[in-house]
């Protein structure tokens, strides 16, 4: 009988742990983080249990995007199809386990293959990646029950708050090698209920996600908006750390994230034509997306320094 070899095992297991472990360098330790983490080991730890699967990732970035990360699983070599009903499985399991899934806006999971070179590891192969929102729903999938490209409005009675969102307008690419937009604010009372349309957001934050090959953000970027062919918005997007970043992964999806006032976001809402310029590179945004743009600020009282 052979012995077993179990440098392999060791290592991976090393980096599984140093995943999770990079999360509690990119976070600050207040106890609602610390909480967390301690969350997002639990669930790690039930889907190890659940798969049999001892190389798995989970991280939470930013408080509203969860990864989960297959690496090396068998599936790797199996159908396609069979990837795809463990990433629903796993999605409905993160639902039903994770107590913090209301503040999540995306699950994504994803499976990698990993390449060991002496003792570095390196992530360089994305077999596939599938994205959920914290009901489980499919984003891209084939069901037609939810446009994630619409703007929804969640009232939570805890908070006495409305969160207004969109949960992805698709920049560039699909949900495997592409960009997405993800605008949302909040507003305080119950939006839904209320007979007058509640005051608009200072601000509204705007997320970008890429999922990409390699990394296209080494840090953060310079965000700009055209809209009808004048500047209305310049600054800058920050690179959110993923818990996973330290790990060398070119794969997993990237965050960055800006603050854009409403008055700014309202007359992007309501331009007709619209260019978002990130680091060096242009987006055109669709009729469609401006629709949906400017139905999310149909939701809440317009300023009155707005004009139409």
């Amino acid at each position: 009988m052979q012995p077993e070899d179990t440098s392999m095992n060791s290592r991976t297991r090393i980096v599984a742990n140093l995943l999770l472990g990079a999360s509690l360098l990119s976070t600050s330790c207040s106890s609602g983080v610390i909480k967390s983490l301690g969350d997002m080991a639990r669930l790690r730890q039930q889907l190890m249990d659940k798969y049999h699967e001892k190389d798995i990732s989970v991280s939470v970035q930013n408080s509203r995007f969860m990864q989960i990360a297959f690496i090396n699983s068998p599936l790797n070599q199996r159908d396609r199809a069979e990837r795809q009903a463990r990433a629903r499985e796993t999605a409905e399991f993160a639902k039903s386990h994770y107590p913090g899934i209301g503040g999540i806006q995306t699950i994504w999971i994803a499976f990698w293959r990993t390449e060991t070179r002496y003792v570095f590891v390196h992530y360089n192969d994305n077999i596939d990646s599938y994205a959920f929102d914290k009901n489980g729903f499919e984003l891209g999938g084939d069901s037609e029950n939810n446009d994630p490209s619409r703007p929804i409005a969640k009232f939570s009675a805890a908070r006495n708050e409305t969160d207004v969102s969109i949960t992805r307008l698709q920049l560039e690419g699909d949900l495997n090698h592409g960009l997405a937009m993800v605008p949302h604010f909040t507003v305080h009372g119950n939006l839904n209920a209320s007979s007058n349309k509640l005051a608009s957001p200072e601000s509204v934050t705007v997320d970008f996600a890429s999922y990409a090959d390699k990394k296209l953000f080494p840090t953060d970027a310079k965000l700009a908006i055209d809209a009808d062919d004048k500047t209305i918005f310049s600054g800058r997007v920050r690179l959110l750390r993923s818990a996973d970043s330290g790990a060398g992964n070119d794969s997993l999806p990237q965050f960055l994230t800006a603050q854009i006032p409403f008055p700014q976001f309202l007359r992007l809402a309501n331009a007709k034509q619209v260019r978002i310029r990130l680091g060096s590179r242009g987006f055109p945004l669709t009729s469609e997306a401006l629709d949906s743009l400017n139905e999310m600020c149909d939701y809440v009282a317009l300023p009155n320094s707005a004009a139409k």
